[in-house]
């Protein structure tokens, strides 16, 4: 059994009750926070994590919102945590290094580093019951998704992207989905800029309404617009039960 405690839904811009997406993903005894936006270690006690026992962190590309808290989470972790995996592409490795060398972070107190290239092997982690799988989509240079395959299942987390072949592939042959949604078809007629890096709900449902998926986690709200959420649920609505909607701190169980 394996379990998600999402700690922020919304897109680049936050709502009043939502901030940038990021969650755990816990299976056992192993847990990994999947991106890290802002004030993550309060999120993390808020949802009944202690800060201090984050030893894996994925950072799915280089946009601020996925990774500006890991900063602080360093800092906070001082001399509280040994040692801190961070699993991203090259480019994003390359970014944070220099970041954490130029505030100090790099040296005792603080935890010891390590990362590691997605893309360099099948499996970026392998244990006996846990394996994560780099997917590529369609965001920005070397962004990418998330497979996660433990008890004869798989979850597969889009990060953000437009709609992406390798990405619906890939859910063809998954349990559980969390993609990116960002807005409504209305939304993305009005700035179609949108399009080249994100997802709009009436198109997520078209294209997942055959996929026999158990649960379809819709995730990456900009709710800048009043209504705008409830238009996302609308045009949501072919999927039925399907539909997991959340929202910043609530859990969910993968049984």
């Amino acid at each position: 059994m394996a379990k998600l405690i999402f700690l922020g839904t919304a897109a680049s811009i936050p709502s009043k009750d939502r901030d940038n997406t990021s969650f755990l993903f816990l299976h056992r005894k192993e847990m990994f926070l999947i991106d890290c936006p802002g004030a993550i270690h309060q999120k993390l006690l808020k949802a009944g994590i202690n800060f201090k026992d984050i030893k894996n962190i994925v950072i799915t590309h280089q946009h601020p919102d996925h990774f500006y808290g890991i900063i602080g989470l360093i800092h906070a972790q001082g001399y509280l945590s040994k040692k801190l995996a961070i699993f991203s592409n090259q480019t994003t490795i390359l970014l944070l290094k220099e970041l954490i060398r130029k505030v100090g972070l790099n040296r005792y107190p603080f935890p010891r580093l390590t990362f590691h290239d997605v893309f360099k092997r099948k499996f970026f982690y392998s244990s006996s019951s846990l394996k994560l799988v780099t997917v590529r989509n369609k965001h920005i240079r070397n962004s990418f998704g998330v497979k996660f395959i433990f008890d004869g299942k798989t979850l597969l987390y889009s990060s953000d992207t437009a709609l992406s072949k390798t990405i619906l592939k890939e859910a063809k042959e998954a349990q559980y989905l969390i993609h990116d949604c960002t807005a409504s078809s209305s939304y993305f007629k009005e700035y179609p800029q949108l399009y080249k890096m994100h997802t709009d709900a009436k198109t997520l449902a078209s294209i997942l309404k055959n996929i026999p998926l158990k649960k379809i986690i819709p995730i990456h709200f900009l709710l800048l617009k009043k209504g705008e959420l409830r238009k996302i649920k609308k045009e949501l609505t072919p999927l039925g039960k399907k539909i997991y909607f959340p929202s910043d701190f609530s859990i969910l169980t993968l049984s």
